[in-house]
């Protein structure tokens, strides 16, 4: 994948692009399986909780750090795609952040609030890069994603946090709000300081989405100066580095 200078011009000035489908079928299709073995392993374990872990698995299934539990995940978040976006958004030292593998079940999947990925954990330095790919196709209807082109330009934004929803959440004039549809295999590229949320899954399939995040190599937390997200080496000096793969669970 080549980033054009249009894409390039859209992501400094609305937060954003989209690309083509970037990612074959098959690709996506195990991508899928991969998924939907986690959250089986995920209620599985939930059974042994309380009621409300069971209902938050079940109806709103986030399953982060993939790349450590599938080797198919872990190989496929360091590919050249990614190798091409980091070195033009970040830099030639990136790591991949954080990734979560993200399902909203047919008639069940809740909607989630405006919020932007930067507010979960205030890094230094502030600004990363977040690839939202449809794994299937995402619509309206079940459930993708709206943005709100140009405020990253704001910086973080006031949130609360919702108890009840388990989110962190902001509030802001969004008359000017999109939705971004995809193809599977598509991908939606955009700042960790644009705002986004998405509706509730009204269609009848599962929509499943893969969300790997990139920053900087040796990324902080603000507050503590400690290393913070997966730090996984994808690039050092612009050369990609030498894949450690996990035992697949």
């Amino acid at each position: 994948m080549v980033i054009s200078e249009a894409q390039l011009t859209q992501f400094h000035k609305d937060g954003y692009f989209t690309t083509d489908v970037v990612f074959d079928a098959a690709t996506m299709d195990s991508l899928r399986m991969e998924f939907d073995r986690l959250w089986q392993i995920e209620l599985e374990r939930a059974a042994e909780a309380d009621a409300a872990t069971v209902e938050l698995v079940r109806l709103r299934p986030f399953i982060g750090q993939v790349h450590t539990r599938s080797e198919i995940c872990a190989e496929f978040v360091r590919g050249p795609v990614f190798q091409t976006i980091c070195r033009t958004l970040i830099g030639p030292d990136a790591d991949l952040y954080y990734n979560q593998a993200v399902m909203k079940p047919p008639g069940k999947g809740r909607p989630f609030g405006w919020h932007q990925d930067s507010q979960y954990v205030i890094t230094e330095p502030l600004e990363y890069v977040t690839c939202w790919i449809a794994v299937a196709d995402t619509t309206i209807e079940n459930g993708t994603i709206w943005i709100v082109p140009g405020m990253h330009r704001h910086g973080i934004l006031p949130h609360l946090w919702s108890d009840e929803q388990n989110e962190w959440q902001t509030q802001f004039d969004d008359s000017q709000k999109i939705p971004v549809e995809l193809k599977a295999g598509q991908m939606a590229v955009f700042s960790s300081l644009l705002p986004h949320s998405s509706g509730p899954n009204v269609s009848s399939a599962t929509r499943y989405a893969y969300v790997p995040q990139y920053h900087g190599a040796g990324v902080v937390a603000r507050d503590s100066g400690e290393l913070t997200g997966d730090q996984y080496p994808l690039l050092r000096d612009g050369v990609p580095v030498a894949a450690v793969l996990p035992v697949a669970v």
